[in-house]
């Protein structure tokens, strides 16, 4: 009789005597298994702490593991130290200057961050199980009846009014959390970046990216120079459209460069090489440096915006943005494709690459009438965009209207926009760390991280304050490995620090908005797009953190000289 047979058959006893049959035969002793109702009895030794941990559990998929084992593979054991953190965090003395709600609320954001770190679950899921949390313990700052502002646990108690009679909060602690939680669903820049998803998507359905980037390759791909600069203005052109740099770097860019790869046959298996590290490098700072130009270049760059304005006042908006970054962004793109050539030494045969370009416009045929549609619909989205002081359109208008006309157009199908997943994940956890943003500074963890923060800064002069705080920024992304992870654990403390400091609001806002993006240079997991790139192996791991460092040092060369002139001719400080 086999052991799954006897565990589901015989008594309690022979229950136990197949567990024991079982731990031998996966320690390699070989025993015969053969189970009766007459057989004797196994004589227990008494159990000690590695028995303990090696008594197995049946998986019917996968046979006998241990309990250690089932640990390992478990994905709640990967959130275990999310969990710790909120706890341990939320627990704490309450400080001078917070609340136990408050306490509570830096808890669970703390807990967020550790499990985009550590957790095997999708960020938008940890994200929902932050807000349920919070939700259920009443953490956040809900409105009354008549428009006091008070934490949620605290609805429905009283206090006494001026008149000496006592009132009650007239608000529902849990309903008013929820209302709280999904607040965020309603934000404008939640929006604009779902709409540019599927304006993205439009791109990628059309071909009218791949076509672009083929372009600018055969226009430029006469010298591996050349190439670089190809690669650079692929990127610029599709930043404005497409949000996600992972999908515009991983989707639309890479395919093009690894077939410019793949046409010089250069072995994708063979290790190092300097033509295709060249390559990858160029096209990896480039889609960082792309995503720091706008506002929609990137996923997390609203987050910047948004906190910008909520803790300064100020209005950061697209065309804001795009006038702070363009003088040191577009100057880097011109000169760290050179500094990588130098420091790379590529070799290419254009015979061969010619062949392979040619190949695929052959491939792709004349420009369709629906390629067409897009380029009139995303030249009007420019237009708009760059004009709206002027025209009054706010640019998630322009956007949300833009799917509306490619959709009428039958650019995209509905169908597209119900299928774009990538769209409505990043849109829902967008919208979550807007709550949280938002429930940071409401309940004064923000104020009270920057005061920390700003303390060992209190004798430096605003400027000293401000050039300290973007480079600590910068460098600190070394602690992660998503750009939007670091946006949302430090660009609102850093703003606020910056508002104790008395900085420039708008130059910390520009530096912080160009760091977020370009702090991704430093190592080759920083981000989605750059992990696809370094992946390919042309370039070593070492190498491509020295690479990385020298990269980051131009570019901190170029924006702190070049970009503060700039700045300082639009007065921003």
């Amino acid at each position: 009789m086999s052991s799954t047979s006897v565990a589901q058959e015989a008594s309690p006893l022979l229950v136990r005597h197949a567990s024991d049959c079982a731990i031998r035969i996966r320690n390699a002793t070989a025993l015969s298994c053969e189970s009766t109702e007459e057989s004797q009895p196994h004589q227990p030794t008494g159990p000690t702490a590695s028995t303990l941990a090696a008594l197995p559990y049946y998986d019917v998929f996968g046979g006998w593991k241990s309990w250690v084992q089932l640990a390992r593979d478990s994905r709640f054991a990967s959130a275990l130290p999310a969990i710790l953190v909120a706890f341990v965090v939320a627990h704490l003395p309450v400080p001078d200057g917070l609340t136990a709600t408050s306490m509570r609320l830096l808890g669970v954001f703390a807990g967020v961050v550790v499990g985009l770190l550590t957790a095997s679950y999708d960020m938008s899921v940890i994200l929902a199980v932050a807000l349920l949390v919070l939700t259920l313990t009443s953490s956040f700052m809900c409105t009354t009846t008549d428009g006091r502002h008070i934490e949620c646990d605290r609805c429905r108690s009283v206090y006494r009014g001026k008149s000496e009679h006592w009132h009650e909060y007239q608000c529902d602690p849990i309903g008013g959390s929820f209302d709280v939680a999904i607040s965020g669903f309603s934000n404008k820049v939640a929006w604009l970046v779902f709409s540019a998803f599927h304006i993205g998507r439009a791109v990628e359905k059309t071909g009218l990216g791949r076509r672009v980037s083929l372009a600018l390759v055969t226009s430029m791909g006469r010298s591996a120079l050349g190439l670089g600069y190809a690669v650079c203005l692929a990127e610029l052109a599709l930043a404005p459209f497409i949000p996600s740099n992972t999908a515009r770097g991983g989707g639309i860019v890479y395919p093009i460069v690894d077939s410019v790869i793949a046409s010089l046959d250069i072995d994708v298996d063979g290790g190092e090489n300097p033509t295709g590290g060249f390559l990858v490098m160029v096209a990896s700072t480039a889609n960082l440096l792309s995503s720091s130009l706008f506002i929609t270049g990137m996923a997390g760059n609203p987050i910047v915006a948004s906190k910008a304005t909520s803790i300064f006042g100020i209005d950061f908006g697209f065309a804001d943005w795009v006038i702070g970054a363009s003088v040191p962004t577009l100057l880097l793109l011109f000169i760290l494709p050179p500094a990588l050539r130098l420091f790379l030494r590529p070799r290419v045969n254009f015979t061969q690459l010619s062949r392979e370009i040619r190949r695929q416009h052959l491939e792709m045929g004349q420009v369709s009438l629906n390629e067409l549609k897009l380029c009139g619909t995303l030249l009007a989205c420019l237009v708009l965009w760059v004009g709206s002081p002027y025209f009054g359109i706010d640019a998630t208008v322009v956007a949300f209207m833009a799917i509306v006309v490619l959709t009428l157009l039958d650019v995209l199908a509905w169908d597209d926009v119900v299928k774009n997943h990538k769209a409505w994940d990043t849109f829902f956890w967008l919208a979550s760390f807007i709550t949280l943003a938002e429930q940071l500074s409401a309940l004064g963890v923000t104020d009270w991280i920057g005061n920390s923060l700003s303390q060992s800064l209190h004798e430096s002069s605003p400027l000293a304050c401000t050039l300290s705080l973007a480079l600590a920024y910068f460098f600190s992304m070394y602690l992660f490995s998503s750009i939007s992870s670091h946006v949302v654990a430090f660009a609102g403390p850093f703003f606020a620090a910056g508002n104790v400091l008395g900085c420039p609001p708008k130059l910390l806002a520009i530096l912080i908005a160009l760091f977020s993006s370009m702090a991704g240079v430093l190592t080759p997991f920083s981000t989605g797009s750059v992990a696809i790139y370094a992946s390919r192996g042309y370039i070593s791991q070492p190498r491509w953190f020295m690479l990385g460092l020298l990269s980051a040092l131009v570019m901190l060369a170029v924006t702190f000289s070049a970009g503060m002139l700039w700045w300082k001719l639009l007065g921003w400080y």
